[in-house]
């Protein structure tokens, strides 16, 4: 028998404690979650424009221009205007941000070996396909208001 509530007060927990774990690991970087997550999708996609980032991490505009400005002050990241919309930005990784980017990666890794702890690999597979679908799905059916 499925219980929805019970599997969403799951889910809830787990981005909870990911979130304040990632914080905590972050935090000697002078660096929040929400600064992770920009860091390395900044890496990964560098000329990313802000208008994306907002759209991949799934985070509010003002969340994104925060945590920007605050990244930009501590040399992790620049931000360019975009040569076709004089209205959107382009962010870069500085080599700060570079330089900590192993890093980074590896505490999700660890993340993801403490949370699947005891799962096959087989599981930690099927889970990994899972999730993308669950992914997929928050992305086409539960679109992000307007007025955001």
């Amino acid at each position: 028998m499925l219980l929805p509530d019970k599997d969403i007060a799951a889910i809830l927990m787990l981005y909870r404690k990911i979130n304040a774990w990632r914080s905590e690991h972050a935090a000697p970087l002078g660096l929040n979650s929400s600064h992770v997550s920009i860091i390395i999708e900044t890496c990964k996609n560098s000329g990313i424009s802000q208008n994306e980032m907002v759209k991949r991490l799934s985070y509010e505009k003002s969340v994104v221009a925060k945590a920007i400005a605050k990244l930009i002050a501590a040399g992790y990241i620049t931000r360019e205007q975009n040569a076709k919309d004089k209205r959107a930005f382009n962010l870069f990784p500085t080599e700060k941000a570079w330089d900590v980017y192993p890093t980074l990666i590896q505490q999700g890794d660890l993340c993801m070996e403490l949370l699947t702890d005891g799962l096959t690999m087989e599981e930690r597979a099927e889970l990994s396909l899972l999730l993308e679908k669950m992914v997929q799905n928050t992305l086409t059916k539960f679109p992000l208001s307007k007025s955001k």
